[in-house]
């Protein structure tokens, strides 16, 4: 049965990121004061002129699409032809988006009529529609008129989209493994007391991290988990993640996290495995979690970790997203960023301007995002070329890498986890580095597998090379095997573009995808 929400103010906004502006002059006692205050909160509404809302105004269909989208936290699609719609319209992203994912009518070539009023019924199909794409079966906007509606009429609207889609319980976990290590997560389940279809365990990458990698980025600052929490109970779908052995939430920053050393040395491949069950079997206690499905979102070493847990717990897992893959074991990755692939990727998405593959002292000099200053610290295109052949290559950084590579290699076989922490980018043991020489490669472990598996990638990713993934694409198909996608990204980055979303409050089209994947 549907659930009929009315209109009501949101407790808090989602977007804390976003700048908060006064209070609009012309809302004041009006029945929807409320809603209107609550979407400029969110980011959703701007007014008119910044000062004025305009509320007696009629809502008109480009206002209306571009609220939908900016809901969805949408960055849009380029694209699309309409006949009445002029190319730099503010809003034809959105309307671009909105028609690739079935919820407007108009074709290809057709009529939008933008400034045309929208109606109570048209905009209640509208998100009737947009419901059902995100898989929200449960949850109707109840009708509160008929005919053309102003734009405070429509701020009802979205007001009561907001609360019923952001609307969540969240909660802190602990569990002692089943070797005495206290683990601590966070579970965010949307509002209710209704059995959840689906959850999603978020498998970390490398490194110390906690249930809520609280970050900062330049005056920025939020946490990670944050937009997948509130993304997937959107979509009806629960959210788990915990934090690393021997990890809990500090003030310092990177990682804004402490670490207790003795702990932190029993993080490894088995033990992250290990966890993944203790952890469902924990989840499953819960009345709302007892017939979940449970897929597992992996990101950078995370990908390698749930391929190998979904074939530790067969019964249990129903799919994977694997983000940021990794095809190899983690020792090949290491050698393929430090024999200067991972540092042409940077130079190659600056510099080369002819896509050869190479940079000629030409495009060096022609700089044209201005880093050769900012960055580089006007390094001379000579002390880069260390091999002197006239171009930048991989070869080059492989020749500037070899010192510290060869110490990193003799610090992991000595055990020198000191020299590690003092050393090495990502805080890592020298255990943990071995027991991933051990393992299979992920490449082989990933064929043993019949589940669904969906990957999502970037091809600027420097951390991990985009022809992995392609090389499983096409070994899946060798072997005839019809359970992957794959989705890759041109220009995207290890993190997908994450700090576009963390920067805009707009997520990436990738985001876009991983979210709906685990809906459709």
């Amino acid at each position: 049965m549907k659930k009929r929400i009315v209109p009501a103010l949101l407790a808090a906004a989602l977007l804390g990121l976003l700048p908060v502006s006064a209070a609009f002059a012309d809302t004041a006692g009006l029945p929807q004061e409320a809603d209107i205050a609550y979407l400029q909160e969110s980011g959703l509404v701007q007014g008119m002129d910044g000062e004025n809302f305009a509320p007696e105004a009629l809502l008109t269909r480009a206002q209306a699409v571009t609220l939908l989208g900016r809901q969805a936290r949408t960055s849009g699609r380029a694209g699309g032809s309409y006949a009445d719609v002029p190319e730099d319209a503010y809003y034809r992203d959105y309307l671009s988006w909105a028609c690739e994912k079935g919820l407007l009518d108009v074709e290809e070539g057709g009529a939008f009529r933008p400034d045309a009023a929208i109606t109570h019924e048209e905009l209640s199909a509208l998100l009737d529609r947009y419901l059902a794409y995100l898989g929200r079966t449960d949850v109707q906007i109840a009708p509160m008129g008929s005919g053309a509606l102003n734009r405070a009429e429509g701020a009802a609207y979205f007001a009561a989209l907001e609360r019923s889609l952001s609307a969540r319980e969240t909660s802190l976990l602990t569990l002692t493994a089943s070797d005495g290590v206290e683990l601590t997560g966070k579970l965010d389940l949307p509002a209710g007391e209704e059995a959840v279809e689906k959850i999603v365990f978020y498998i970390n990458g490398s490194g110390p991290n906690t249930y809520d990698n609280h970050r900062q980025s330049g005056s920025l600052v939020f946490d990670y988990y944050d937009l997948f929490a509130q993304q997937f109970a959107a979509r009806g779908v629960g959210f788990f993640r915990w934090s690393t052995r021997g990890v809990t939430p500090g003030d310092t920053p990177p990682y804004f996290a402490d670490v207790d050393e003795e702990t932190y040395r029993t993080y490894l491949p088995a033990t992250s495995v290990s966890d993944i069950g203790e952890w469902i079997g924990k989840l499953r206690k819960n009345e709302r979690l007892q017939d979940a499905e449970i897929y597992l979102l992996g990101w950078s070493e995370g990908t390698i970790i749930a391929p190998l847990a979904a074939k530790a717990f067969p019964g249990e897992i129903d799919g994977l997203l694997l983000c940021g893959y990794c095809n190899d074991r983690m020792d090949e990755i290491f050698d393929w960023q430090q024999t200067g692939h991972s540092s042409m990727i940077f130079y190659q998405t600056y510099f080369d301007t002819d896509g050869d593959g190479r940079i000629s002292p030409e495009e060096f000099a022609a700089d044209p995002y201005g880093l050769a200053a900012s960055v580089l610290g006007n390094t001379p295109f000579d002390q880069i070329d260390l091999n002197g052949d006239g171009v930048l290559t991989a070869e080059d950084f492989a020749i500037m890498l070899a010192p510290t590579r060869q110490a990193f290699y003799d610090a992991v076989e000595r055990g020198d986890d000191a020299w590690l922490a003092e050393n090495y980018s990502v805080r890592l043991t020298s255990g943990w580095f071995k027991a991933h020489q051990a393992l299979a490669p992920n490449r082989e472990t990933m064929l043993t597998l019949e589940l669904p598996i969906t990957i999502f990638h970037g091809t600027m990713d420097a951390n991990c090379d985009v022809a992995g993934v392609y090389a499983i694409e096409e070994s899946f198909a060798q072997h005839g095997k019809d359970n992957l996608t794959v989705h890759v990204y041109p220009g995207y980055d290890h993190d997908l573009l994450y700090s576009v979303y963390a920067a805009t409050g707009a997520m990436p089209e990738a985001f876009e995808d991983l979210f709906q994947a685990v809906v459709d």
